[in-house]
């Protein structure tokens, strides 16, 4: 473990390296308070301290509390090393964020058994904050698989859900134009017994990459169940998604074929938000878009 060693003597600095040294510590010098800091201001720094009261530049005491200042402060852990030894003394230096306070003259092994016990302690929120990252990390990984479909990657049916009452709400409230496309892949079914089911899932992914790289970082594209999906897209007339709809109705009909080898195309309805409508009564009105490109024969967009 590194350990910073702040000391301006040069012959006390020296001892203390030797005290420390060959008893797994990474040894850090520093010949007064402001070299100290500048070490504990660089990536890696040791979060162990000895640290000298009187230095020239900042105190060992100015020191300690910088640094419960910081949002981290409580993962270090400070020795002070003073001639000055008096109750006054030692509860200022304690009561300003010190964790032990050790008066000159010192034993060497128990300046070196208080040192392992910051050691023990350092090296217990190292752990604790690893396991805080990991927790982090998986419960980041479980709100996402959450709210993505499993197979495309794309968000799943709930949280479209979720989302889309928000964004009707906010259209409502600040009147901006919101319009959703609903779209169907062609004779899926067909896919799937020709070609089989991972070919099928190859399609639905193909699709959904073209949803991914064509869709703007505001909208929200999600898989709404086999090979439906949908997409919500705020602050858009029915004109401006209706040239994003046949964007990808004409990439699903080239892209398709050159990946899979099996010629798929898209139908797709448009919808813009009218008036009060909710959002169950726009998602309606898309599908009823929708069913009409597949009426009309299939691979085009149709305006609701």
């Amino acid at each position: 473990m590194k350990i910073l060693i702040a000391e301006d003597d040069f012959i006390s600095r020296k001892m203390l390296e030797k005290i420390f040294s060959g008893h797994g510590y990474e040894i850090i010098s520093a010949s007064d308070g402001d070299e100290a800091w500048r070490i504990l201001e660089e990536p890696e720094h040791p979060h162990l301290l000895i640290l000298d009261w009187m230095m020239p530049g900042l105190t060992g005491v100015q020191i300690v509390q910088r640094l419960r200042k910081r949002p981290n402060g409580h993962s270090y852990y400070t020795i002070i090393l003073t001639a000055l030894d008096t109750p006054t003394d030692i509860s200022f230096a304690l009561d300003g964020g010190a964790d032990e306070f050790v008066p000159k003259p010192y034993h060497a092994d128990v300046l070196r058994s208080r040192a392992n016990v910051g050691r023990r302690i350092v090296s217990l929120h190292e752990s604790l904050s690893e396991k805080m990252r990991l927790l982090e990390e998986a419960n980041i990984t479980i709100s996402r698989q959450a709210a993505t479909d499993e197979l495309t990657n794309l968000y799943n049916r709930r949280f479209f859900n979720e989302n889309i009452m928000k964004s009707v709400s906010a259209a409502k409230r600040y009147q901006f134009p919101l319009s959703l496309i609903m779209a169907d892949i062609d004779k899926f079914k067909v896919v799937n017994d020709t070609h089989g089911h991972s070919a099928g899932d190859q399609v639905l992914k193909v699709f959904a990459n073209i949803l991914r790289n064509t869709a703007r970082t505001e909208d929200i594209s999600a898989r709404w169940g086999g090979e439906e999906f949908i997409i919500l897209l705020t602050h858009t007339s029915c004109e401006g998604a209706a040239v994003m709809a046949e964007r990808v109705r004409r990439l699903m009909e080239s892209e398709c074929f050159r990946i899979t080898s099996i010629a798929v195309t898209v139908s797709l309805g448009v919808v813009e938000r009218q008036n009060d409508e909710d959002a169950e009564a726009l998602i309606k009105r898309a599908d009823k878009a929708l069913y009409c490109a597949k009426d009309e024969g299939r691979n085009r967009v149709v305006l609701g």
